[in-house]
């Protein structure tokens, strides 16, 4: 049950920092959760904070070393899917005009 807590509680805070950062800060100030616009700074520290507990909630089960790898194996997938799930991500489109008319050969 720790397990999925701590699981819980990294997901919750890479979301809480995805929301805040200054790439996404534009579209949750439109959605609804415009609400964390206006306590930019505390959110960090909370989310920063629920990275210390899901550690510490690994390091007291599996113990010191344990511990504090089994979060960055737990941490880096998570984060990998959460950047992949709220990224849009849509080839560029290339504006470029390509007209054969002004070219000499």
């Amino acid at each position: 049950m720790s397990i999925v807590l701590g699981i819980f509680l990294i997901v919750f805070g890479m979301y809480i920092l995805f929301a805040l950062s200054s790439k996404q800060i534009e579209k949750t100030k439109k959605s609804k959760l415009y609400f964390m616009t206006q306590h930019i700074n505390m959110l960090r520290l909370f989310a920063c904070l629920l990275f210390l507990i899901a550690g510490s909630l690994f390091i007291a089960i599996y113990g010191t070393s344990i511990g504090f790898v089994s979060w960055w194996l737990f941490a880096t997938p998570l984060v990998f899917a959460l950047i992949l799930y709220l990224n849009d991500l849509k080839p560029k489109v290339d504006k470029r005009v390509k007209s054969s008319k002004g070219r000499k050969i």
